[in-house]
């Protein structure tokens, strides 16, 4: 028996000495024994285990032109191979490990979980102006247009009723404080003051930006801020107030 061969049939299967020995009806003991050489299986076993690692005998005895246990993983075709590579790190694992790391992921979904049914249960507001229309930079819009509002139901924040309209965030030129998807509460006022956010019109593109002195700024340091010249046209439609969420 080649107990290197063997020990890499084992892996390459994902299991354990114990597992292994359960499956092919023998003691865990006399499995170990296998692959450290103590001891020799008799032909019946030697077929039992290559069987059960779909594997050749010849494999198992080392013999130099057998060929290797395929790897299941491989023939996975719907898995990528960041997924594969998962895979098998996860089956190097020992028992032990496999228990702590589900144990883990057991909890995560749980606070997920608990997450998510806090989130139902948060109370629904009936907005009546959201606009069709997201802001985000190179946009054209027109919040004066009727036909460019809709009703939808969000979490009800105290905002939402200090709110006279609502724009979903496209973008994330404002992270971390207003992100792609975020529903920013509006309310309508043609100025606002520096340092303020507000919903803006800039040559007939829409933005969602803080107002600096003589440019449009982003929160998120990886866009450059937009100068306002003498010449350009701007149009401030509200001022930010808060945030809600889809519910």
């Amino acid at each position: 028996m080649n107990t290197d061969n063997l020990k890499a049939a084992r892996k390459k299967s994902g299991k354990t000495q114990k597992e292994v020995a359960e499956g092919i009806g023998i003691g865990q003991g006399t499995y170990k024994n296998y692959e450290t050489g103590a001891r020799e299986p008799n032909g019946e076993t030697l077929v039992a285990i290559a069987n059960y690692f779909d594997v050749s005998t010849d494999y198992l005895l080392g013999r130099p032109d057998a060929k290797e246990p395929a790897d299941p993983i491989d023939k996975l075709m719907t898995v990528d191979e960041m997924e594969k590579d998962l895979l098998r790190e996860w089956l190097s694992l020992d028992e032990a490990s496999r228990k702590s790391f589900l144990d883990v992921l057991r909890k995560i979904v749980a606070a997920d979980q608990k997450r998510q049914t806090a989130a139902s249960k948060r109370a629904a507001y009936l907005l009546h102006r959201l606009s069709r229309h997201k802001v985000s930079a190179g946009l054209g819009y027109n919040l004066d247009d009727d036909d460019n509002w809709q009703e939808a139901e969000v979490v009800e924040t105290a905002a939402v009723h200090q709110a006279d309209f609502a724009v979903e965030v496209d973008g994330d030129s404002m992270e971390p404080d207003y992100l792609n998807g975020d529903i920013l509460l509006v309310q309508s006022t043609p100025t606002i003051e520096v340092g303020e956010v507000g919903v803006f019109t800039l040559n007939g593109d829409g933005y969602v930006k803080e107002l600096g002195e003589g440019e449009l700024l982003s929160r998120n340091p990886e866009y450059d801020p937009i100068p306002i010249h003498e010449s350009d046209s701007l149009q401030c439609w509200g001022r930010v107030i808060g945030k809600t969420e889809l519910v």
